[in-house]
């Protein structure tokens, strides 16, 4: 078993409390005998003693650990951005704590609470639905929370400024002839609603259409394109047009890993954030929250651009050529894609 402070005290004859001195340094330490220091240096050999890191951070008021709230762990940008997140918070030496929701909004209470009473000192909270109300019956408006997909205004967020990319993209949609458009995800059409209708291009399939196995919009009213925040989402429309045997619609999608890439003819704009900056800009500015209690609450936004495919796949070659992005290179090394 691990040997504590007591193991110490009784092997030597002392008191924990004066072991506990000595070995934390205190200005009264120097009151004790030459030949009683002597007496603990010994005996935390002997018992290959090594103070508890966590019970010091306590002390000073810092657990050392993050938390990370997120749905699940499953698809390539969340299993990768928890391991970078912990990798980038070690670096400051912090450990991280993750909690998976399931998409269940109890669980997600039941997360949040069991992350905070395991005394935090942040979280990082990566879901769109903000429980901003739940946070504030607790009393917890002042704790360091991190919005990273959302934006309730007691609360810091850092966001993707996604505003002048989408408006170029309608734009493009525009110029390839596009005048009815289906937008697959709300944090899209948000934006998007006012820029197309600026253009003359009517939404279709409902204000926004959510993910679906069967694509009902392809039948029902066939769009010119389709904008999307997910590749996942436009990998599954592509192989669904496959199975019917009908062109795919033009795509707009979003951007962020290698695994992203959708090398089709039909994708006419995409939209695409720095991944690595992101994740260390998120990083940094918990530290900052941390380090700065006091600073008021801010809304951050990372920028995004709008590439053409060709644009795209030169970048992707380039975080294929970074070592940050190795475990992607060997699986499309093996996979051939």
């Amino acid at each position: 078993m691990r040997a504590t402070i007591k193991d110490i005290a009784k092997r030597v004859g002392v008191s924990s409390s004066l072991v506990s001195l000595y070995l934390n340094n205190r200005p009264l330490a120097a009151r004790i005998a030459e030949s009683t220091k002597r007496k603990i240096d010994a005996a935390v050999k002997e018992l290959n003693y090594a103070p508890s890191a966590t019970a010091r951070a306590l002390r000073k008021g810092k657990s050392k650990t993050l938390g990370l709230v997120v749905a699940d762990l499953c698809s390539d940008y969340s299993s990768f951005f928890a391991q970078t997140l912990l990798d980038e918070c070690s670096r400051y030496g912090y450990q991280l704590l993750i909690g998976i929701t399931h998409y269940d909004p109890e669980e997600e209470k039941r997360v949040l609470a069991n992350l905070i009473a395991r005394q935090t000192d942040g979280i990082f909270y990566a879901l769109r639905l903000f429980p901003a109300d739940f946070l504030k019956s607790l009393n917890l408006q002042n704790y360091p929370i991190l919005q990273l997909s959302s934006a309730a205004p007691e609360f810091q967020s850092m966001e993707l400024a996604r505003e002048e990319a989408l408006k170029q993209c309608a734009g493009k949609l525009y110029e390839y002839g596009c005048r009815k458009v289906v937008v697959a995800h709300e944090s899209w059409a948000n934006i998007l609603e006012k820029e197309l209708e600026a253009y003359g291009i009517k939404i279709v399939g409902g204000r926004y259409a959510t993910t679906s196995d069967d694509f009902p919009y392809l039948n029902d009213t066939p769009p010119d394109a389709v904008a999307s925040d997910s590749s996942i989402y436009a990998r599954l429309l592509r192989a669904r047009c496959r199975e019917l045997g009908i062109p795919m619609p033009y795509l707009c999608y979003s951007y962020s890993l290698p695994s992203d890439f959708i090398d089709d003819p039909r994708v006419i704009a995409v939209t695409v954030s720095d991944y690595k900056i992101r994740l260390s800009g998120i990083v940094s500015r918990m530290i900052r929250m941390l380090e700065n209690p006091k600073e008021p609450v801010a809304h951050l936004k990372e920028p995004v651009r709008l590439m053409s495919l060709d644009e795209l796949r030169e970048y992707r070659c380039a975080q294929l050529k970074d070592p940050y992005y190795e475990p992607f290179r060997i699986r499309i090394k093996y996979e051939g894609n």
